[in-house]
């Protein structure tokens, strides 16, 4: 279980988060907007949900509410929330995932026309660079902009998630159709898959927060290669969650992986060992965590993140 001191931490930043995207980021997501268009956006945006990758940017700066840098740090977290949100409005549409319910309620396609929903993941994705622009930028560090832009789009774009979402309706036609090679070619496209789909967006959540810092080349390789485990141990997890998990907890229809044919951890590798490989990966976040942290703050934050995200139900 937690300590009290993660969980006072994640809510700090979560709840520093909620106010910025109400008082900032929603009105000016409402400027120049079609009305439809904008509620349509509204409703995924505000449906709530753990906030994670905003969360993850905001410490691996450190603490939003002590910095100048503060609304430069929610700016991004707006971006990457946005990124989250246009990516899960898609995913959930009849030609991806097909799902119904999304973090409780109606999915977008069902609660608005489904071209509706198609063209609010397209303006949330463009409206995410746009507040990119938001970051105030020092004469000292003219290339911030570009950084920022570049890390933004390998985990957002086709070098991160969008071709993870190739693979991973790839191996479900391959899947179908018995063209796969073998156990190994799978387990190496599963991995490859998910190092993109879901964990080039959590890593680049903290390399953009961490890029804000003076020391940011410092600590950029270690946050990189904790963001690769981050994002392997979310998915895991997600995928134990989609064959144990309840739709009360997980806000969605749970065992629709197995349903559609996906290739998932379980699939190959069983729950236990599953399970066990969560298991590692947290000792393994925990050890890094150690090398990069630089406050007791941010230790105690990164070295229970991974048992945070390894129990969660939903």
């Amino acid at each position: 279980m937690n300590r009290p001191e993660f969980s006072e931490l994640f809510q700090s930043y979560r709840s520093s988060f909620e106010t910025f995207l109400k008082s900032r980021t929603i009105p000016l997501l409402s400027q120049k907007s079609a009305p439809e268009l904008f509620e349509a956006m509204k409703y995924s945006l505000t449906a709530g949900g753990k906030r994670l990758r905003p969360v993850l940017a905001a410490a691996s700066y450190g603490d939003p509410e002590q910095s100048k840098k503060s609304s430069d740090v929610l700016y991004l977290g707006s971006a990457l929330e946005c990124i989250h949100t246009y990516s899960l409005i898609h995913d959930d549409l009849p030609c991806m995932d097909d799902d119904d319910f999304r973090r409780g309620i109606p999915t977008l396609h069902k609660k608005f026309p489904e071209s509706t929903a198609i063209l609010a993941g397209d303006a949330l994705n463009s409206f995410a660079f746009f507040l990119i622009s938001k970051v105030e930028v020092k004469e000292e560090d003219r290339i911030l902009h570009s950084n920022l832009l570049e890390i933004l789009h390998a985990g957002s774009g086709a070098p991160g998630m969008v071709s993870g979402q190739i693979y991973d309706l790839q191996m479900e036609r391959e899947n179908e159709s018995t063209s796969f090679n073998g156990e190994r070619d799978m387990k190496e496209l599963l991995h490859t898959t998910h190092r993109l789909k879901t964990g080039a967006l959590i890593r680049s959540s903290l390399l953009l927060g961490n890029r804000l810092r003076p020391d940011w080349k410092d600590r950029e390789e270690l946050l990189s290669r904790y963001g690769d485990d981050l994002g392997l141990m979310f998915q895991i997890t997600d995928d134990i969650l989609d064959v144990e998990g309840t739709q009360e907890n997980l806000g969605k229809t749970p065992g629709k992986d197995e349903k559609s044919g996906k290739i998932t951890f379980p699939l190959l590798y069983g729950i236990d060992s599953c399970k066990a490989m969560v298991h590692e990966l947290q000792d393994r976040l925990s050890e890094t965590a150690g090398s990069f942290s630089s406050s007791p703050e941010e230790k105690i934050f990164f070295q229970e993140l991974p048992e945070y995200i390894g129990q969660r139900k939903n």
